[in-house]
């Protein structure tokens, strides 16, 4: 049914979803189309705690969006009542522009932004020279082995961040419409993800895998509680059930309990049968 269609392209200047109108059509990773947002994350590359997250339109290009992530992220570590200020940024090569390199320059921020593969030579004659002073002055950075270090670290600890929020923590699909409200839901995700990153330095506990094996351990300590219950109550029982059937000599003696049998451990762990009651209790107290 498409068949008659020109030129058979898909372009947000055509196409808007009447649902919502603020999504975009943005192309996956494996070649398809979705209407969908983009998320960015600013992170602290020594904490790994996410001084930001902005909800943008799919369509919004990554040098357009670099500066206004980088100064809401500011805001809040102010809001922190925090002096610290970003003096060095690292991400990939799509944020790569040179006007965005120049005004990030003009902070007093360093770059380490790989560069784009072009085709072509740039041209400088019909560009600011602040452009081109920020451009290779980044180029420089990169190329030496701490800019190499730093990109190791993007690549671990904020594609971490990414995996954390958008994998484990579901944020990836969402069923809201419009760039406010995805932009509250996805902030809870985020502060939640930073909450247990505070719980790990805190309390050396939080982490996604770190209760893994707590289920069996906390089942295995109820059982064992139960056991030791019921082999008191057991025991409890026989001792009142023997007390009540003993009977008493004409001169008033009371006559040695009968042998009786633990019921509590008849299926063989340790069978056979106690002649006094206090055998019978001390080998419930030993297991």
């Amino acid at each position: 049914m498409d068949r008659g269609r020109p030129k058979k392209r898909v372009s947000n200047e055509d196409w808007a979803s009447p649902a919502d109108p603020e999504s975009r059509i943005t192309k996956l990773k494996d070649g398809r189309t979705r209407l969908g947002y983009k998320a960015e994350h600013v992170v602290d590359l020594e904490t790994e705690a996410v001084l930001g997250a902005t909800i943008y339109p799919g369509d919004a290009s990554d040098g357009e969006t670099f500066v206004d992530s980088l100064s809401r992220s500011q805001e809040n570590v102010a809001r922190a009542e925090s002096e610290a200020f970003a003096e060095e940024v690292v991400t990939d090569k799509g944020y790569h522009k040179a006007s965005t390199l120049a005004e990030v320059r003009d902070y007093g921020i360093r770059t380490y932004i790989p560069e784009r593969n072009e085709p072509t030579k740039r041209r400088w004659r019909d560009k600011p020279r602040e452009w081109r002073e920020a451009f290779f002055s980044n180029r420089r950075r990169v190329r030496r082995a701490k800019g190499r270090r730093l990109q190791r670290l993007r690549a671990e600890r904020l594609e971490r961040s990414f995996a954390h929020v958008c994998a484990t923590g579901g944020a990836r699909r969402t069923w809201l419409r419009g760039v406010e409200n995805v932009q509250k839901r996805y902030l809870v995700t985020v502060a939640a993800k930073n909450l247990g990153l505070l719980m790990r330095v805190l309390f050396d506990i939080g982490s996604p895998r770190s209760l893994q094996g707590l289920a069996s351990l906390a089942f295995a300590f109820v059982y064992l509680a139960q056991e030791a219950l019921r082999c008191l109550h057991s025991n409890l029982n026989h001792l009142a059930h023997t007390s009540r059937h003993r009977a008493c000599d004409h001169d008033g003696s009371i006559s040695p309990p009968a042998r009786f049998r633990i019921d509590a451990f008849f299926n063989g762990l340790l069978g056979g049968t106690f002649d006094p009651p206090d055998q019978a209790v001390a080998w419930c107290a030993d297991v």
